[in-house]
């Protein structure tokens, strides 16, 4: 049987491939259940520009899909403009992702994030990105990921309510780490 000779940059190549899949595999099988948690900004927009529009929809829905593929619970931090708004068709975006069981924090850099009728997003108040984040997951860690809609284009009263019940909890919690930082001060 003749022998093959395999010179170093070959043998580089096929070592580094077979570590990335085995950190892929790894990756995959520590996700399963884990907590995910990504921030999404608002997208630049300009009156009648009609490149831009659906760019903040399509931003959210990816991080979604990304975040649901990944973790067992998913979050996302959106940081809005002065009213914590995504722009481009973020906030329809946002609201499905909240219906579907994705929680959804909003902040409002240099403003207050404007009422939420619905009561489907946390305020974060004036706690910071990263804050957010650490508030965000540890909620997930302890509560879960809220309750998802059968339909999020239609969802029912209970479900609805079942929602907000969930994400009381989390405003809680985001609203203890802001007067405990304001106490700091």
């Amino acid at each position: 049987m003749p022998s093959v000779f395999l010179g170093p940059a070959l043998v580089r190549r096929a070592l580094a491939g077979a570590a990335a899949v085995l950190a892929f595999a790894g990756v995959c099988l520590a996700a399963e259940p884990s907590v995910g948690v990504a921030v999404v900004h608002t997208a630049a927009s300009s009156p009648g520009d009609g490149a831009r529009d659906g760019a903040g929809e399509f931003e959210v829905l990816i991080r979604v899909a990304q975040l649901r593929h990944a973790h067992a619970a998913a979050g996302l931090i959106s940081v809005g403009d002065h009213n914590g708004s995504l722009q481009c068709g973020g906030e329809r975006a946002l609201r499905w992702a909240a219906l579907a069981g994705v929680s959804v924090v909003k902040l409002a850099p240099g403003g207050e994030v404007a009422a939420d009728p619905d009561q489907l997003f946390v305020d974060a108040g004036h706690l910071t990105e990263e804050q957010a984040h650490l508030v965000l997951r540890q909620c997930l860690e302890r509560y879960g990921p809220p309750p998802a809609a059968a339909d999020p284009a239609r969802p029912t009263k209970n479900e609805l309510a079942a929602i907000h019940s969930h994400l009381r909890r989390f405003q809680t919690a985001f609203a203890m780490e802001g007067v405990a930082i304001v106490a700091a001060k």
